[in-house]
Protein backbone atom coordinates (compact mmCIF):
# COMPACT_ATOMS: atom_id res chain seq x y z
CA UNK A 1 0.00 0.00 0.00
CA UNK A 2 2.92 2.06 0.76
CA UNK A 3 5.75 2.64 -1.31
CA UNK A 4 8.09 5.59 -2.66
CA UNK A 5 6.51 8.29 -4.26
CA UNK A 6 3.30 7.25 -2.65
CA UNK A 7 1.13 10.47 -2.01
CA UNK A 8 -1.04 10.41 0.88
CA UNK A 9 -4.44 12.48 1.89
CA UNK A 10 -5.88 12.12 5.02
CA UNK A 11 -9.26 12.91 6.84
CA UNK A 12 -10.61 13.29 4.01
CA UNK A 13 -14.39 15.22 3.57
CA UNK A 14 -16.13 16.08 1.22
CA UNK A 15 -14.63 14.04 -2.39
CA UNK A 16 -15.85 12.90 -5.43
CA UNK A 17 -14.55 9.50 -4.22
CA UNK A 18 -18.12 8.43 -2.67
CA UNK A 19 -21.42 8.58 -3.87
CA UNK A 20 -22.76 10.55 -0.76
CA UNK A 21 -21.35 12.64 2.26
CA UNK A 22 -19.54 10.04 4.64
CA UNK A 23 -21.45 9.67 8.33
CA UNK A 24 -19.96 11.51 10.84
CA UNK A 25 -18.34 8.95 12.47
CA UNK A 26 -16.08 7.99 9.54
CA UNK A 27 -13.05 9.23 8.77
CA UNK A 28 -11.14 8.16 5.08
CA UNK A 29 -8.06 8.95 4.42
CA UNK A 30 -6.47 7.73 0.91
CA UNK A 31 -3.11 7.11 -0.75
CA UNK A 32 -2.01 6.42 -4.33
CA UNK A 33 0.84 5.03 -5.95
CA UNK A 34 0.42 1.97 -8.86
CA UNK A 35 -3.02 1.72 -6.98
CA UNK A 36 -5.80 3.49 -5.17
CA UNK A 37 -6.35 2.75 -1.47
CA UNK A 38 -8.82 3.92 0.89
CA UNK A 39 -8.80 3.12 4.52
CA UNK A 40 -11.95 3.35 6.31
CA UNK A 41 -11.72 3.64 10.01
CA UNK A 42 -15.77 4.26 11.90
CA UNK A 43 -14.76 5.84 15.09
CA UNK A 44 -18.32 5.60 16.36
CA UNK A 45 -20.60 3.12 19.02
CA UNK A 46 -22.58 2.35 16.36
CA UNK A 47 -22.34 0.41 13.01
CA UNK A 48 -21.75 3.12 9.90
CA UNK A 49 -22.37 2.31 6.08
CA UNK A 50 -20.53 3.79 3.23
CA UNK A 51 -21.19 4.24 -0.81
CA UNK A 52 -17.84 4.56 -2.99
CA UNK A 53 -18.61 6.12 -6.39
CA UNK A 54 -15.77 3.37 -7.80
CA UNK A 55 -15.46 -0.28 -7.25
CA UNK A 56 -13.41 -1.55 -4.07
CA UNK A 57 -12.57 -4.89 -3.17
CA UNK A 58 -10.91 -5.70 0.38
CA UNK A 59 -6.97 -5.60 0.44
CA UNK A 60 -7.45 -8.98 3.09
CA UNK A 61 -9.83 -10.79 0.32
CA UNK A 62 -8.23 -9.67 -2.78
CA UNK A 63 -10.18 -12.35 -5.14
CA UNK A 64 -13.48 -10.49 -3.67
CA UNK A 65 -15.61 -8.93 -6.83
CA UNK A 66 -15.77 -5.26 -6.48
CA UNK A 67 -18.33 -3.12 -4.28
CA UNK A 68 -19.57 -0.10 -3.94
CA UNK A 69 -21.16 0.24 -0.58
CA UNK A 70 -19.42 -0.49 2.71
CA UNK A 71 -20.51 -1.70 5.85
CA UNK A 72 -18.62 -0.80 9.13
CA UNK A 73 -19.05 -2.23 12.58
CA UNK A 74 -18.33 -0.08 15.07
CA UNK A 75 -14.95 0.88 16.28
CA UNK A 76 -13.47 -0.61 13.24
CA UNK A 77 -11.23 -0.35 10.08
CA UNK A 78 -11.47 -1.27 6.23
CA UNK A 79 -8.27 -1.30 3.71
CA UNK A 80 -10.13 -1.20 0.09
CA UNK A 81 -7.88 -1.12 -3.07
CA UNK A 82 -9.48 0.59 -6.16
CA UNK A 83 -10.28 -2.54 -8.77
CA UNK A 84 -12.19 -0.65 -12.14
CA UNK A 85 -8.98 1.69 -12.99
Amino acid sequence: MIEEGTWAWLEIGESDLFAGPLPESVACSAFANRELYLVLANYGQAPASVETSGKYVPVAEPSAAGATRWDLEARSLRILRRCDV
